[in-house]
């Protein structure tokens, strides 16, 4: 079974699997397409991938590490 790819969403910060998550099929472009809707509120947004998501996570793992010390 593949690993989870969790997103986390720009406008409620939701958390979650982004697989099976992706754009609409009525729309012309989802063959391939990177976006993905939140389940949360809705919001449609890129899928960070390559040296950006890496950044993005690696950002997001430092603060959250930092909010949890005393």
């Amino acid at each position: 079974m593949p690993a989870a790819h969790l997103e986390r969403c720009p406008l409620c910060a939701n958390e979650f699997d982004a697989s099976g998550q992706g754009c609409r099929p009525s729309c012309p472009m989802s063959a391939g397409c990177r976006v993905v809707c939140c389940p949360a509120c809705g919001y449609s947004f890129p899928q960070e991938t390559g040296l950006a998501g890496g950044l993005r996570r690696l950002i997001d793992r430092f603060q959250k590490g930092r909010s949890e010390q005393p």
